[in-house]
């Protein structure tokens, strides 16, 4: 009852916020209203898309009770925070009146954010309305960001290696901060490697603080970060004008630094705390911007403690680094809730190169079950065409579950199987018996890299006859007479994969051969005599009496093609009729929706029939479908060589036309 009450008033919410904004207008409803509730909120109200407007609409008052603090007068930063004492978004009240109010997070939060293909942690809002952030370690492959301990920075450092002097709890030392610190050092080479040529656009130049202001205490120098967080715990955001370091006064040269120990005691930590839950806790200890003392020989800074907290310690300590930023206050975010599952998404991650094999195996089914677009409790019936009923997707031939590479096949409508390999566009046909991956010829991709092509003359690199000579069984042959006389088609295949595959190179200057397999190509030539006439394996598998059985075996040594035999030049050849069953087709039943059809009629390297007339080889036809073939010395057949490219291929992109897969 209490879910449904709770459901009932967040539509409530809502409806009243949409009607509030058409009368009064977004910019009023900004300014007067605020959506207090859990950060689940986000799903359903993110009104301009701004991290610095999400966090005004989900914060509370920091001087008065609320959900997460009991006490009446606000959060007490004498206590780390706990589900008591702070845990989301707060406003800090001395600031209520500013320009822009702060906010800031504190406690267990969903605060994570991707920027520049890192993880980061939101601390809070600046002075001038942007979003600051300390760095979280790098996202895991599927985009989250969870990261602790040594992942969660950029490495270790000493805050200063030079330690005997007060100047040395300086972010910058010596006379007119000429000198950089050790740490600063190392942080602006990491800024100026990782964000500074792509990312520093969505950066404001905001105040970092090495707040150095002294006040009178038993050591030689006692900086007032300790006295606001070690005596007195009442953190603050101030800072001397001569302690405020930006690119602007010439103090920083890139708009990065560390998190202040103010910023931590907001955030929830407390001074020697060991138990700490606050998202700043990582299970290390790690370097604020914050001087504590100089005692008789020891600059001493502030840091966070392993086991939560926070303490002070010597600036020669080596210890964790992790690097802050400030988002400009219009940035706005792509996606994501802040959670660690799905993080506010800045700028898009790229894709990670992952093995191709992986991403066909991901999403297939078996071919012998019913399964998403197969009705039949048997699967795919290939006396039919592919369609929503029989077939579209990616499917796991049944017969090779057990092998050591079972084979994926692409079968039907689909439009996720593009990949762009040495300048040009391919369809995937399957998946290799090594693992690899057969891939068929489709044209030439955009000049923006997308793979448009589907129907027409563009998808194969021309025309031929199979051969210039019909009259007797040996012209079926990709080979013939012993298999020493290439056929025509041969012939035009491997001078267009001369020029274009294995002369040519990629960026490293390797010839694009050695991206591919030497596996065998079948010119399946089994057969049987009927009559006057010779009837071969393709014809009677996919043909004779309604048999249409496809396989992938190809029965006879002799009709196994490969570089490796001699019976080849180079490791490309053409598609079987077999795989154009897998792939949807069938024997002229009309397919104009697989991804084989391409309007045009061209050659596969399955020879059909010899009758009276002639020698006959498969075809696809223009209407998609695999015909019994026309006479081989036919000179219209288009030509779509195939290769197979090796188990360990690594690929970017999602498959599509406009994203296709691209080889790394």
């Amino acid at each position: 009852m209490k879910r449904a009450k709770n459901k009932s008033m967040m539509i409530l919410v809502i409806i009243f916020i949409v009607t509030l904004t058409s009368s009064i207008g977004y910019s009023a409803l900004q300014s007067n209203l605020k959506v207090t509730a859990d950060l689940n909120v986000l799903k359903d109200y993110v009104p301009d898309g701004t991290l610095y407007d999400m966090m005004h609409h989900i914060s509370e008052m920091d001087n008065a009770s609320s959900k997460y603090v009991s006490n009446p007068s606000g959060v007490d930063f004498h206590k780390g925070s706990s589900d008591t004492n702070g845990k989301g978004v707060y406003e800090l009240h001395t600031t209520v009146n500013d320009n822009y109010p702060i906010y800031y997070y504190r406690g267990e939060v969903n605060n994570n954010v991707i920027f520049a293909n890192f993880c980061w942690k939101i601390i809070r809002t600046t002075e001038t309305g942007g979003v600051k952030l300390i760095y979280n370690g790098e996202p895991s492959d599927d985009g989250k960001c969870d990261n602790t301990g040594l992942n969660a920075q950029i490495g270790t450092s000493a805050y200063n290696e030079n330690y005997d002097d007060a100047k040395y709890v300086g972010y910058k030392y010596g006379e007119n901060d000429s000198t950089d610190s050790t740490i600063k050092t190392k942080v602006d080479k990491w800024y100026e490697e990782n964000i500074e040529s792509k990312y520093s656009s969505y950066l404001e130049d905001t105040i970092f603080c090495n707040d150095r202001r002294e006040y009178a205490c038993s050591y030689p120098n006692c900086y007032e970060p300790r006295q606001r967080n070690f005596e007195n715990r009442t953190p603050s955001l101030s800072c001397a004008e001569e302690d405020k370091f930006t690119v602007a006064n010439k103090k920083l040269k890139y708009p990065v630094g560390l998190i202040t120990i103010d910023e931590a005691v907001y955030a929830g930590g407390e001074y020697s705390d060991k138990s700490s839950k606050y998202y700043l806790k990582t299970g290390y200890s790690y370097w604020t911007m914050s001087p504590y003392c100089f005692t008789v020989n020891n600059a001493h800074m502030w840091h966070t403690y392993s086991s939560g907290g926070f303490s002070d310690g010597y600036a020669y300590s080596v210890i964790g680094v992790r690097p802050v930023v400030s988002l400009k206050h219009e940035t706005k975010y792509l996606s994501g809730n802040g959670t660690k599952e799905t993080p506010f998404l800045i700028t898009p991650l790229p894709d990670k190169p992952k093995p191709i094999l992986d991403k066909l195996t991901a999403s297939s089914y078996l071919d012998n079950i019913k399964s998403e677009y197969v009705e039949s409790k048997t699967g795919i019936d290939f006396s039919k065409i592919s369609s929503d009923t029989n077939g579209k997707g990616i499917y796991e031939l049944h017969t090779t579950v057990n092998d050591k590479y079972p084979i994926y096949y692409y079968r039907g409508a689909v439009t996720d199987n593009n990949i762009i390999f040495a300048g040009f566009c391919w369809k995937i046909i399957r998946t290799t018996e090594t693992g690899g991956v057969k891939l068929i010829y489709n044209g030439s991709p955009t000049s923006d890299n997308k793979c448009t092509n589907t129907t027409g003359s563009n998808t194969q690199i021309g025309t031929s006859a199979y051969n210039e000579v019909s009259d007797d069984a040996k012209y079926v042959g990709y080979k013939y007479d012993n298999d020493e006389v290439d056929s025509t088609i041969k012939t035009k295949i491997e001078s267009w994969y001369k020029t274009n595959i294995d002369e040519k190179k990629d960026a490293n200057g390797k010839s694009y051969t050695t991206y591919i397999e030497d596996l065998e190509f079948c010119n399946d030539r089994s057969s049987r005599v009927s009559g006057s006439n010779v009837f071969y394996g393709a014809y009677d598998r996919n043909y004779y009496n309604g048999n249409r059985k496809p396989s992938l075996e190809c029965p006879q040594d002799d009709d196994k093609f490969t570089v490796a035999n001699k019976k080849l030049t180079y490791p490309v050849g053409l598609i079987t009729n077999d795989e154009t069953a897998y792939a949807g087709g069938v024997w002229d039943i009309a397919n104009n929706t697989y991804y084989l059809y391409t309007n045009q009629w061209y050659w596969t390297m399955s020879p059909s029939a010899l009758d009276g007339s002639g020698a006959y080889v498969w075809r696809v036809s223009s209407a998609g479908g695999i015909n019994t073939g026309y006479y081989v010395l036919d000179t219209s057949g288009g030509i779509r060589p195939v290769v197979n490219l090796v188990p360990t291929t690594q690929v970017t992109g999602i498959g599509t036309s406009d994203n296709p897969y691209i080889i790394q």
